[in-house]
């Protein structure tokens, strides 16, 4: 297993060829059961531990825990340099552990400065190493899956026994098998094998068949990086297909794509997940900002960036339902988020938007305490409530499927304003938790609404032309004490333009760009305007960003001080609102819009 250790995560990317293969001869592996003490306070320390996989807690004498080590987390390094360690180290989790000798470990910081230098930077060394880690950031977005980057792809019969397919693994070096039954493909990882064997007690005949993975989740070869830790992010795995003209090729793990970020990158993902109380999954949302504030000051591009908060805030969304709502309710309702989380386009926080559809036998009544308490949470959180109440603590935001339907067959039967609105803010709409087939029932009721026939299409679009664009008539930024607002000028006419539109051909695509984009593609939107808007959206969501981040980081903030802009911007912003006046005319032609 030595032979898969991660070199290229940090501090051990300094290492020398000569001293990779001293500590590969030095390396032994440990494995801790649930409950298994791996260090007690005050005890010598023999080695530095380097945690593949599970979960490892340190905890004081008086049992207060002080952290929390996942995959790639290292340890006791304090001890190591002190002689003994001053906490205990338990596992919680089934843990691998690779321990490297404590002798071995000081011989190599003695021989490598730069080793060395890791583990007793002072402050201001770190934060140097994280501004020189930071440059890599942008590299990593626009890094594509190669073929250097895969692991075998080994594909055996499901009736091959467990001895041999873990035989198998460790003389090919594979971290996982593929099994094809009935023609479809699962997987069966080294951790399955292992609980398989020690834990549930199968011995090596048994087929490895039952304990596939299905379905297995693929990207393509060529895909960014970036798009297959989403996607891990999204299903919490580890391990992606990577396939090329429909045939597998390779297998991508978590661990090679986190190699080429910070060495913790990944833990926030961990935290929400592992949150077991209000107050863990709090410090864990606490984080946020700092995520965010990392990728935008290094010059990630905004579409990548709001596709991983907007995992994030999804998993903290539903880790909070989990820890609230009894296991016996989950089936019976489901939890939606509208408005920018519900496009994925989400960055700091914003005001709650959210609803709860229940199954029709749940009394509304019960849901509504339920959802109280959510929005209470998130309150503490610093989600602050919705202004105009979209919640799902309020009643009208809280019903049974069947009453969501017939909100829905009212509006296309009458179409009134308070009825259209609610229909846009519907129109964004995706589920976090619960039971997602009751939001399907919901969706179809969407879909049945298409059709450019439909009288009040054009009353649903007018809002977008409702706000004059800041441009002066000699096509100039108009600006009020030298601040403009940027929702109300630019992005809000891209947003509910695109709304409109996908309403109306009946898309089911997310976010404004993928509604852009499928627009384009139907032809509904040349693609000129189509690209233009995309770039102008994406150019008002940075400017409006960095300005909040400079600030108080309030998501709510939503005017551009364009005196703080360079001349560089300032153009850029002038020809992206040109760009809105001109998408505000293609709707005024395509719903009739001429004479409102």
């Amino acid at each position: 297993m030595s032979d898969d250790f991660n070199f290229s995560s940090p501090p051990f990317d300094q290492l020398r060829p000569f001293e990779r293969e001293q500590l590969r001869d030095a390396l032994s592996v440990g494995y801790y059961a649930v409950g298994e003490v791996l260090l007690e306070a005050g005890a010598a320390v023999p080695s530095l531990f380097v945690l593949l996989k599970g979960v490892i807690e340190e905890r004081g004498e008086d049992g207060r825990l002080f952290a929390q080590y996942a995959a790639e987390d290292l340890f006791d390094v304090r001890g190591l340099f002190s002689g003994s360690s001053k906490h205990r180290y338990q596992a919680v989790e089934e843990s691998i552990v690779y321990e490297l000798p404590a002798g071995v470990f000081h011989q190599l910081c003695a021989g490598n400065p730069d080793f060395a230098r890791f583990f007793r930077a002072d402050l201001a060394s770190k934060r140097q190493l994280e501004r020189r880690d930071g440059q890599n950031l942008a590299e990593f977005i626009l890094t594509r899956i190669a073929r250097e980057h895969l692991l075998p792809a080994i594909e055996v019969e499901p009736t091959l026994p467990l001895g041999d397919a873990a035989r198998l693994q460790l003389s090919r070096g594979a971290d996982a098998l593929l099994v094809r039954e009935d023609g479809e493909l699962g997987i069966v990882t080294r951790t399955d094998l292992m609980t398989a064997h020690f834990r549930d007690g199968f011995g090596e005949e048994l087929h490895i068949g039952p304990l596939a993975h299905r379905p297995l989740s693929h990207v393509e070869l060529g895909d960014f990086l970036f798009d297959a830790m989403i996607l891990m992010t999204r299903q919490r795995i580890e391990r992606v297909a990577v396939c090329e003209e429909g045939e597998v090729v390779g297998l991508l793990h978590l661990t090679q794509v986190l190699s080429l970020f910070s060495t913790h990158s990944h833990v926030l993902a961990l935290r929400i997940a592992r949150a077991e109380s209000e107050m863990e999954l709090r410090a864990a949302a606490e984080t946020l900002h700092t995520l965010i504030a990392t990728l935008a000051g290094n010059g990630i591009r905004l579409r990548f960036i709001m596709q991983l908060v907007s995992a994030l805030n999804e998993q903290l969304l539903e880790r909070l339902f989990e820890l609230q709502v009894p296991p016996a309710l989950r089936g019976r309702c489901c939890l939606m988020v509208m408005g920018s989380e519900g496009r994925a386009e989400q960055l700091l926080k914003t005001d709650q938007d959210n609803a709860l559809i229940l199954a029709d036998d749940l009394p509304a009544e019960q849901g509504l305490l339920l959802m109280q308490r959510f929005s209470a949470a998130l309150l503490d959180f610093g989600y602050p409530p919705c202004p105009g109440g979209v919640m799902a603590s309020r009643p009208e935001w809280c019903k049974p499927l069947a009453e969501w339907k017939r909100d829905l067959l009212d509006v296309s039967l009458q179409g009134r304003p308070e009825q259209l609105m609610r229909l846009s803010i519907l129109a964004d709409a995706w589920p976090v938790a619960g039971n997602l087939q009751l939001f399907e029932g919901l969706r179809e009721s969407l879909g049945e609404l298409a059709g450019d026939n439909i009288r009040w299409l054009s009353d649903l679009a007018l809002p977008a032309l409702q706000f004059d664009t800041p441009l002066t008539f000699l096509g100039q930024l108009k600006t009020h004490d030298a601040h403009l607002d940027i929702k109300r000028g630019g992005i809000f006419p891209i947003v509910h333009g695109a709304r409109a539109l996908a309403l109306r051909e009946g898309l089911a695509e997310r976010g404004t760009l993928a509604r852009l984009a499928a627009l384009q593609r139907l032809g509904v939107l040349d693609e000129a305007l189509a690209d233009n808007l995309a770039e102008s959206f994406e150019l008002f969501l940075q400017l409006r960003l960095r300005q909040q981040l400079a600030g108080q980081r309030d998501g709510r903030e939503q005017g551009l001080d364009v005196s703080r802009l360079s001349r560089h911007e300032r153009d850029l912003l002038r020809y992206g609102l040109h760009v809105v006046k001109k998408f505000k005319q293609s709707l005024t032609r395509q719903f009739h819009l001429e004479t409102r």
